[in-house]
């Protein structure tokens, strides 16, 4: 199992306190920031986490903030939803990511770049009006992961991250319980649970628009129905 570590700076090798992204040391003070705009989609985990809703959509949804009426209108409880995902790629004709073959950086960036209007971007970079950051990761033989900044909170006022793994309600923890500070620095590990789905290579931050985003349907029609809500369902889904 992947150890975690203060993600404060990728020099600092010391273990983060319970619950935070910093260790001890950099709790009160860390130089780096991933500065916000004022464009980031609010932390509203309660409007994505209802049982009737919570398996319409997927980490990609959710970084790109993208509500689809018509989705939620067919999933009238947890028990029957049974709805695909939106994916990368659809809108520009990629075909359905299929979980046969190796995901990679190169691929999910090309789909969605394919979408709409992304710019390369980088942790300590500030996004453009009316775009904010997001993440992307994958883990090479099974799945691909996004997460999105959230607004300045807190005393610190940091924008952490926050992301959706397939069917699993929106958290703004990383896999060992640590706020997420710096994606690249942050723990993905998810080996210890009942997956073992484990993102180690980082395919960068992007700034994505929040005015108009284009998505569509794609990739798989039918997933793992984990027996409860604790349980991740992430494979090809997230």
């Amino acid at each position: 199992m992947t150890k975690s570590r203060c993600q404060c700076l990728s020099s600092c090798q010391n273990e983060p306190l319970k619950g935070e992204a910093f260790c001890k040391k950099h709790l009160s003070f860390c130089p780096r920031r991933a500065p916000t705009n004022g464009y980031e989609p609010p932390y509203e985990p309660e409007l994505w986490n209802i049982p009737a809703l919570v398996k319409v959509y997927n980490c990609f949804a959710f970084a790109f903030n993208i509500r689809d009426k018509a989705q939620e209108a067919k999933c009238k409880s947890y028990e029957t939803c049974k709805v695909p995902f939106h994916q990368p790629g659809s809108i520009a004709g990629y075909p359905p990511i299929n979980e046969k073959k190796t995901k990679t950086c190169p691929n999910i960036i090309a789909r969605m770049m394919g979408d709409n209007k992304i710019l390369p971007s980088a942790f300590e970079l500030k996004c453009p009006a009316h775009m904010s950051k997001i993440g992307l990761m994958i883990d090479p033989n099974q799945d691909y992961h996004f997460v999105r900044q959230n607004p300045p909170s807190g005393r610190s006022k940091i924008g952490y991250f926050s992301g959706k793994s397939g069917e699993m309600p929106v958290t703004d923890l990383d896999a060992q319980g640590h706020k997420i500070f710096d994606v690249e620095l942050a723990n993905f590990d998810y080996r210890k649970t009942s997956d073992s789905l484990r993102y180690t290579e980082f395919c960068g931050y992007f700034c994505v628009s929040r005015k108009k985003v284009y998505a569509a349907i794609g990739g798989r029609t039918t997933r793992r129905k984990p027996s409860s809500l604790k349980r991740r369902s992430r494979k090809t889904s997230s």
